[in-house]
């Protein structure tokens, strides 16, 4: 048998509208156990439910007999507020509620929920007359709540900031070796000073800072010898790198007394390379070459007290494009730096 497109149309405008009618359905009630298994109420209607706010007082013979969570149910609606409550009314007036007791409110945001969300009490209020000077307990243990809440925040704060203070000042040193990727061409000089010792120190206020790494390596053992002049000369090469950077941190939740750090970054690093001629300890000549530079590194440390901790250290820097004598040398533009090391940390 074969369908007719119009029957097909009926049938998808039948889902649709079905599940259109379902997301009306915004409101989520649960009844306290007491008033669940006790008598019920005859409902009321939406008008008589009152709405009220925390830490706005209530008579004192009003009842919890319910919690209740409410959803706009499609963002691009904007309904506001009014029409949300409206639809909690309508849902709590079937259980006899003739009043709302509103404990959050939150409000359609960019980096959030872009609808509105509230949350509450269903009450019941045989009197609804406020007596003056007389408060429902519900009122004060919310606010009791709330304060405790404030305080515990407060406490945490303070407990962070005991743990992290925001002056942090860094110190360490290790081992630091080049790698070369296999098609580059590098000249044996070079080659022959990819380990050599390196060091760092930085200071960080919060979750920014500034890094200065370094590093030096020298080979005696081997001597080179030009071309040009036939003279044999020792190597050496230093190179400076200043980082602006990004840091963050936790600590472990059973050891507070031990803490990961990472750092991330872009700077640029300048780097020389020494050739000192064997038999005259006063002819020199130096290769000096510029690269910006990615930094990225991890670091555990064990703090010994407040303000003092020791860590260790791995980091990389890759190579951007080198400069050499205001050219391009894009032979080597994807070699890097890898290192260890190990260092004091001191916070203020």
């Amino acid at each position: 048998m074969r369908t007719r497109p119009s029957t097909l149309l009926i049938l998808a405008c039948t889902l649709l509208l079905c599940s259109c009618k379902s997301l009306d359905r915004t409101v989520e009630i649960s009844l306290t156990e007491n008033y669940y298994t006790g008598s019920f109420v005859r409902p009321t209607t939406p008008d008589k439910v009152r709405v009220y706010v925390a830490n706005e007082p209530l008579p004192l013979t009003t009842e919890v007999i319910g919690r209740f969570s409410a959803t706009d149910p499609e963002a691009r609606r904007n309904a506001s507020l009014d029409v949300l409550l409206d639809t909690v009314k309508k849902e709590a007036s079937r259980f006899g509620a003739n009043g709302l007791f509103l404990t959050d409110h939150y409000k359609p945001h960019w980096l959030g929920s872009p609808q509105h969300v509230v949350y509450g009490y269903i009450l019941l209020q045989p009197d609804t007359i406020l007596k003056p000077g007389r408060e429902h307990t519900l009122n004060t243990a919310i606010r009791e709540y709330r304060e405790q809440e404030e305080a515990k925040m407060q406490a945490e704060q303070e407990e962070m900031r005991r743990l992290f203070p925001p002056h942090r000042f860094s110190l360490n040193a290790g081992y630091s070796y080049v790698v070369y990727p296999t098609d580059a061409i590098v000249n044996d000089i070079e080659r022959g000073l990819v380990s050599g010792l390196g060091f760092q120190a930085s200071y960080s206020y919060k979750y920014v800072g500034v890094l200065y790494s370094g590093r030096f390596a020298k080979r005696n053992a081997s001597l080179y010898e030009l071309p040009s002049n036939g003279t044999s000369y020792r190597t050496a090469s230093a190179s400076h790198s200043v980082i602006p950077i990004l840091t963050a941190s936790g600590y472990h939740k059973k050891n507070k007394k031990i803490y990961t750090h990472y750092a991330m970054g872009m700077g640029y690093q300048w780097e020389n390379i020494y050739l000192r001629a064997a038999t005259a300890e006063s002819s020199q000549c130096k290769l000096s070459s510029r690269r910006s530079v990615i930094y990225m590194a991890m670091e555990y440390e064990y703090r010994i007290q407040q303000h003092w901790g020791v860590a260790a250290r791995g980091c990389v820097l890759w190579w951007g494009a080198t400069r050499r004598d205001g050219e391009i040398d894009r032979s080597t533009n994807k070699s890097g730096e890898y290192g260890i090391s190990l260092g004091i940390n001191y916070y203020l």
